[in-house]
């Protein structure tokens, strides 16, 4: 994987939005997601930017989903 240094939660956010993707298509969500973030400039993965780059890279029939695999895994 690329370098990010992941704070908070947001290392098993990713890892969640990984592995809730169908085995088949886990590659295109994990690239979809590393590109997000290095085109946001992130060296730095906290919570909210996993949040702003999953809006901006899901298909919107499965945003909902995703976004409640984040809302699952954010720190209380």
């Amino acid at each position: 994987m690329e370098e990010f240094d992941f704070e908070e939660n947001s290392k098993v956010m990713f890892d969640e939005v990984c592995n809730g993707t169908p085995w088949l298509f886990r590659h295109f969500t994990r690239n979809a997601l590393v590109d997000g973030l290095k085109a946001r400039g992130c060296g730095t993965v906290t919570e909210s930017t996993m949040y702003v780059v999953c809006r901006e890279v899901t298909p919107a029939r499965y945003l909902d989903g995703t976004i409640a695999i984040l809302d699952k895994n954010k720190t209380k």
